[in-house]
């Protein structure tokens, strides 16, 4: 028999005899693993496969199991991976970091619409651009004062801007079709308010006559002005000068004289 075939048959036998080998320790090792398991010395808990930053919406790639001692388990260590795909990131999460109860919250929002709509207010959707919508920033559940920009043509050519403040603490409901306040969106095309009934008119006149833009207020101001309130129709239509005051006419003081059975006012002179 040729040395090579000889050479390359003994080579396949080592290989082979390798093989079941390191099957035969693998196997023993998966053995004691599974037996440390079952006494409860080891656990599974969920890690992260790389890093994870804040805000980010936790995917089924980017977590996985890994069984540790069970004295390395923290308080709050998730263990299964249902409870943390789908959630938030509060914090951001490194590589092989266990993730726990307080790096991780879900995402708290409302199935449908509807159900975010505060009791005596209604949804109204306006469009919005980047400058309006304060980069895309702004998210459900956040509140937001809304300006409005009004400029008129007069006989001697344009009137400089009027800049008015229509609402205070106006209530954002979604974002384009997102519902969620844990996650914001790059570009927001449509923005959906929570306002009174009577003050969706004055916003739709308001967005006919001029331009609106959004202004983000902080989650911990405390001002008196934080909660909604809204600027009246009569008041918007004054502060544009639309609507025409009448002086009142002095009328001159009078004496009632009787010439027979005959009433006159005759005025008084000064």
């Amino acid at each position: 028999m040729d040395k090579r075939i000889v050479n390359l048959l003994i080579g396949v036998g080592v290989a082979a005899i390798a093989i079941i080998i390191l099957n035969a320790h693998f196997a023993r090792q998966q053995a004691i693993i599974d037996e440390l398991y079952r006494k409860g010395q080891l656990v599974d808990v969920v890690v992260a496969k790389d890093d994870i930053a804040k805000e980010t919406t936790i995917s089924s790639d980017m977590v996985k199991l890994s069984r540790v001692p069970s004295k390395t388990l923290q308080p709050g260590d998730l263990t299964s991976l249902d409870s943390v795909i789908g959630k938030f990131a509060i914090t951001d999460i490194l590589k092989d970091q266990h993730l726990n109860s307080d790096s991780v919250k879900p995402l708290i929002g409302f199935r449908y619409l509807s159900e975010g709509v505060p009791a005596g207010f209604r949804a109204i959707t306006i469009s919005v651009d980047k400058l309006s919508a304060v980069e895309g920033l702004v998210r459900p559940g956040d509140k937001v004062d809304i300006i409005g920009t009004f400029s008129f043509p007069s006989e001697r050519g344009q009137n400089p801007p009027i800049v008015v403040t229509l609402f205070q603490g106006v209530k954002v409901l979604a974002t384009n079709k997102n519902l969620s306040p844990y996650r914001a969106e790059g570009k927001a095309d449509t923005v959906t308010l929570a306002l009174k009934p009577e003050d969706i008119k004055m916003l739709t006149y308001s967005l006919e006559l001029g331009k609106i833009r959004l202004v983000l207020r902080s989650p911990t101001d405390t001002s008196e002005e934080y909660e909604y309130s809204a600027l009246t129709l009569e008041g918007l239509l004054n502060k544009l000068g639309m609507i025409q005051h009448q002086v009142p006419v002095e009328r001159p003081q009078t004496i009632e004289v009787y010439k027979g059975t005959k009433q006159e006012e005759v005025p008084v002179e000064k």
